[in-house]
């Protein structure tokens, strides 16, 4: 037996010399080069400021302002405890900007809505917790529910990442994360310290160098999260829900237009389909209501105005209510 150990580890120092010389080659010329001026963020995790008190702050296409206050974790109002009262209930809404309410004042974001409809309709118990950031993917979303937002007890969580999700850059966000050597994506994910195992990733297209440039050549562009990866961040996020015995809701966060997040949507569908997860989509209800009203922005068209946000908000109230998800109190 010790002659066949013996014999195994012999043969295994050849992998581990030719191994560790691509390891320290690599290294050496200092593979891959990155020029962060591609990327679509300085940094893959962020959070709004903490402690904002009706802060306002610029809307750079409208010209405009509004206010914005946040808690001890940046997390937009409306403010509750991190624990939950004793006898409250809780709704959380996941999502980037639009959920965040980019453009509107505090009162006037789609959660903050939500949470005045459900008190003016009797839901006395029920609260909101607005979980959404500028600029969020699942990728970040995923960061901050193991960081923070899991910390606030929801009993339902409305995922609402799509918009940026289905937006294209040089660079997808896992990518960024590990050409930039972020510590905190690194340390869940060792395997990508090593630069021969980033080499292999990148030969079968698992890292992104640089998106391929078109025939013009300007740059397509990738998904900041490519299909797959939102198909799978999803699962992740669905599963740590049910994990602290909350009920999730896979949320298609409606834009004016449909348009790129087409193809976003109908993995969306699927990843409720299979893993029997509640599904509401409202894009079909705003394609037809944002051609009768102005419900974003007319400088701004990614964005609810404050009409908008409201309408979202009573959508998501009568989903939850036909769902039976509220229960009886109202």
């Amino acid at each position: 037996m010790k002659r066949i150990v013996k014999r195994l580890l012999f043969s295994l120092v050849p992998l581990a010399v030719v191994f560790g010389g691509a390891e320290a080659g690599l290294r050496a010329v200092g593979w891959p080069s990155v020029d962060s001026a591609d990327f679509a963020h300085n940094q893959v995790y962020w959070t709004a400021d903490p402690n904002m008190d009706g802060q306002a702050m610029p809307h750079r296409e409208t010209g405009d302002s509004f206010t914005v206050s946040t808690d001890a974790n940046g997390v937009r109002v409306p403010h509750h405890t991190v624990e939950k009262p004793a006898g409250k209930k809780r709704v959380m809404a996941l999502g980037c900007s639009t959920t965040f309410g980019w453009g509107v004042d505090d009162a006037k974001s789609y959660p903050a809505r939500l949470e005045t409809r459900l008190r003016a309709k009797g839901y006395k118990n029920w609260q909101v917790i607005n979980g959404g950031q500028p600029g969020y993917t699942t990728f970040q979303g995923l960061w901050f529910w193991d960081r923070t937002l899991y910390k606030y007890q929801p009993d339902i969580v409305l995922i609402g990442y799509i918009v940026q999700d289905a937006r294209k850059a040089a660079y997808s966000d896992k990518s960024q994360a590990v050409l930039q050597a972020d510590d905190r994506f690194l340390k869940r994910h060792v395997l990508y310290k090593l630069k021969t195992y980033m080499g292999l990733r990148a030969l079968i297209g698992g890292i992104q160098i640089k998106a391929k440039e078109r025939p013009n050549g300007d740059i397509g562009g990738v998904f900041r999260v490519p299909p797959q990866d939102y198909a799978q961040n999803l699962r992740a996020i669905v599963q740590r829900v049910r994990d602290i015995g909350a009920t999730p809701v896979l949320f298609g966060y409606p834009l004016e237009r449909e348009g790129y997040t087409a193809e976003h949507r109908r993995i969306l569908q699927a990843a409720a389909d299979e893993l029997h997860v509640a599904h509401f989509d409202p894009q079909p209800q705003m394609d037809a209501a944002s051609r009768r009203e102005t419900l974003y922005f007319v400088k701004d068209r990614g964005h609810a105005n404050a009409m908008g946000n409201d309408l979202i908000a009573k959508w998501v109230l009568e989903y939850l209510e036909k769902q039976g998800l509220l229960g009886s109190e109202g």
